[in-house]
């Protein structure tokens, strides 16, 4: 039985891997100023992330309120989840798997169950599993991955969402904020907790609690403590052995080398790469934001 899947570009697949297996990306848009950009393939990232370093000299007093570039995000809307359904079935899928970002920060999932719905009143004996991440960026790609190999070898669709629903909360994600400047910006943190939080210098982490919701983690005094407390609360200060690390970034490469730095005093042996984020998960944590995905999931039999 052909079975296929679908995602949302929120999850950072890489545009080849999805094009190498046939996986139908529905696409978040990011709005700029008056301008609607669409996450896909021809989305520039780098010219994306230019505007938060262009806009930061009129952000140094916080009472002015100035919000020169405050960046904003949809999801994408169950038409795009659709199309996407409706093209694997005239491929000759009879299941698909959707694997979203986490419910707890995104309404993709949602737009995805919507479009499940609707087109099964058409294709009843299509089958469409939806599955949450419990996560943002990599975790998604971590478990499409494993869908990928599950598919090789030959599981229903029915045994591969159970599997990776069961897998998604075995992958643990702490995310590192520099800064708390775009968390207020962005309409999340009240302009008096940002101003607070700037007087003492906060620089927070936080990770995903196994329902797919953003919870505290700690705080850091400078960047550089920051980054190895996000090493240590990934690996329970290296007492845990993980099957592989993804560091993800948006405009800070030297932070995520710092990273994988720190990572390989512990663990040499282990996988690591470095993953450059497309700009809608960093849209409201702000593009200097390091986060870190470690892979505790168990292996496919």
């Amino acid at each position: 039985m052909t079975i296929r899947i679908v995602t949302d570009s929120a999850t950072d697949i890489p545009w080849d891997y999805a094009r190498e297996n046939n996986i139908k990306v529905a696409c978040l848009t990011v709005m700029v100023g008056d301008e609607v950009i669409k996450e896909d393939e021809s989305f520039d990232r780098e010219e994306y992330y230019k505007n938060f370093e262009e806009e930061k000299a009129f952000m140094k007093i916080p009472m002015l309120k100035i919000h020169s570039f405050v960046p904003k995000t949809s999801q994408p809307a169950p038409i795009d989840y659709y199309q996407a359904y409706q093209e694997h079935v005239d491929d000759g899928a009879k299941e698909i798997i959707v694997i979203d970002i986490t419910a707890g920060l995104s309404g993709s999932i949602n737009s995805a169950r919507i479009a499940a719905k609707n087109f099964n009143r058409k294709n009843k004996d299509i089958k469409i599993y939806n599955i949450d991440a419990k996560s943002a960026s990599y975790p998604g790609v971590i478990l499409i991955k494993m869908a990928v190999e599950m598919i090789e070898k030959g599981y229903t669709g029915e045994k591969i969402a159970s599997f990776l629903t069961e897998q998604a909360i075995k992958i643990k994600t702490v995310i590192f904020l520099p800064t708390i400047l775009y968390l207020w910006k962005g309409g999340r943190l009240r302009t008096s907790k940002f101003i607070l939080g700037s007087m003492l210098r906060k620089k927070p982490l936080v990770t995903m609690n196994e329902e797919g919701f953003v919870v505290p983690a700690g705080n850091a005094k400078d960047v550089e403590s920051g980054l190895e407390m996000t090493c240590a609360l990934s690996t329970d200060d290296y007492k845990r052995d993980p099957k592989e690390f993804f560091i993800v970034y948006g405009s800070r490469l030297d932070y995520a080398e710092k990273v994988e730095s720190i990572l390989k005093e512990h663990y040499p042996k282990v996988q690591m790469e470095i993953v450059h984020s497309r700009g809608s998960v960093l849209s409201h944590l702000g593009p200097e934001s390091i986060g870190l995905i470690t892979n505790y999931t168990d292996d496919i039999k």
